[in-house]
């Protein structure tokens, strides 16, 4: 259960919404004083601001506690979910996905291309995360016809990357800063 879990991190993270993850990356404005006062030093990513901060925080400003405070709650709230999908789809996984290496996404991608296969309580998890996609309007309403898998969506939202919502074409671009080079 516990590998389970942690195959569909990616689910929380891409599926559930990143938007605080990504806020504090960047560094939220309510915290950007308290970074440059007592994490300057610290090289971001790997949460390692937010540690930092987390270390301070009974020096912090009441507007960046709040934003961690914040941050804990949905992250709290982002693995509960990813617990319940888990939960729902982990038959799925082990009967039509027995042979995909787990981590990177690959099974939850392998129950995304199978889910006309799927219980449909999985069904359910999984179209429950596409709708909170920032992306998911986009895919409706330019490539409702594109089967998914082998990465056909993420071409045709590709090719129609000047028709693409804001919030759309961020992820995208989060996506390509993530990527390993040669694979942008």
């Amino acid at each position: 259960m516990r590998i389970l879990i942690a195959s569909f991190a990616l689910f929380a993270a891409g599926y559930l919404g990143t938007a605080a993850a990504q806020q504090q990356q960047e560094g939220p404005a309510s915290c950007r004083a308290d970074v440059e006062k007592f994490c300057k030093d610290v090289k971001p990513g790997g949460g390692r601001v937010v540690q930092c901060l987390q270390q301070h925080e009974s020096a912090l400003s009441g507007g960046c506690r709040d934003t961690l405070e914040q941050g804990r709650k949905r992250g709290a709230e982002a693995k509960q979910r990813v617990e319940e999908f888990a939960e729902a789809c982990k038959a799925d996984a082990a009967n039509l996905c027995k042979d995909v290496q787990p981590g990177q996404g690959r099974v939850l991608s392998c129950l995304v291309e199978k889910k006309d296969q799927v219980s449909p309580a999985c069904r359910q998890k999984i179209e429950e995360g596409e709708q909170k996609h920032p992306c998911y309007e986009d895919t409706q309403r330019l490539c409702k016809n594109v089967k998914p898998g082998q990465g056909r969506v993420a071409e045709c939202l590709k090719r129609n990357e000047s028709q693409l919502a804001s919030a759309c074409k961020a992820r995208i671009e989060q996506e390509r800063a993530r990527a390993p080079k040669g694979q942008q």
